[in-house]
């Protein structure tokens, strides 16, 4: 199993886009989306937001996640039904990994992946810290775990394909039509939160934290494309991501000081900017796109 982890995976990614390249399907085609997502799937699981059009994009590739296995009743169940050489991702509080830095340390969720295998010790993989050959017992996969995702492979095998004709002008379309809107979702619902309890002061800065993770796998999928800063410069400049690290950041700071508005105020400011920048850069190429076409039909 070749493990994969680059800028803009988290662990939870890390493993679907490994067992998406194990099982030989085209992982980055399902990045070609990512740049117009703006509704996000909330996980209370580990309390992060998650790409919904990923997962749907690898389903439509063929492999699909199950809904994980949360109570110890399920876990048990669920593991006994699984058959001997089956993946399985699994979620556990990095404190109680023995490979992880964070082990007897720190409390965090963490994910990798489990081979089930025919005795009562079992092959792990961890993408995030690119290690293998690790073991665990069924006993601590069902004590010590808080989720077990399940993945199957579907009859939809390469009915997914990624806009070849242009990718970016389609995007670059939905752009157009959906960032005013999520733009004054994020804005509205960044007050909400912060307005209510200790734990949700957190979610602008991990919503923020979300869609920049999509704008990383975008990138990716534009160089595995071959394109280049002069097709769509704000993915190929650093100030642009170190923008939204400052977003992101400004948001954590404003959840640990919430008598004082200014660090939000400046961060919503900052966003706002950052998707008015997405849109200018939208409209450049479409623009380009309809000078081209004039210019091939001339």
């Amino acid at each position: 199993m070749k493990l994969i982890h680059f800028q803009g995976l988290n662990c939870y990614h890390d493993c679907m886009i490994t067992l998406a390249n194990t099982f030989g399907l085209n992982y980055t085609a399902a990045f070609s989306g990512l740049w117009a997502e703006g509704r996000l799937r909330y996980a209370p699981i580990c309390d992060v937001f998650l790409s919904m059009r990923l997962e749907e994009a690898l389903e439509d590739c063929g492999m699909k996640l199950d809904a994980p296995w949360i109570t110890k009743k399920e876990r048990e169940t669920g593991w006994a039904d699984t058959p001997a050489g089956d993946y399985i991702i699994i979620g556990m509080d990095a404190f109680l990994i023995p490979w992880n830095p964070l082990c007897e340390l720190l409390h965090g969720p963490h994910y990798f992946i489990v081979q089930k295998g025919i005795s009562e010790t079992h092959d792990c993989f961890d993408p995030t810290y690119v290690l293998d050959g690790q073991k665990l017992t069924t006993r601590d996969l069902i004590l010590n775990t808080y989720a077990l995702i399940t993945i199957k492979m579907i009859n939809k095998a390469n009915s997914f394909i990624a806009d070849k004709q242009d990718p970016l002008l389609n995007q670059s379309q939905e752009v157009l039509k959906t960032h005013p809107e999520t733009l004054r979702y994020l804005l509205k619902q960044a007050k909400v939160w912060m307005q209510e309890s200790e734990k949700s002061v957190l979610l602008p800065a991990k919503y923020v934290d979300a869609l920049l993770t999509g704008r990383y796998l975008y990138r990716f999928f534009l160089k595995e494309r071959n394109m280049t800063a002069s097709s769509a410069p704000l993915f190929f400049s650093r100030k642009y991501y170190g923008q939204w690290l400052t977003v992101k950041n400004g948001f954590y700071k404003a959840a640990l000081s919430r008598q004082s508005s200014a660090a939000f105020n400046e961060s919503c400011r900052l966003l706002t900017c950052l998707f008015e920048k997405e849109i200018d850069m939208a409209r450049q190429i479409i623009s380009l796109e309809s000078k081209d076409s004039n210019q091939t039909l001339s």
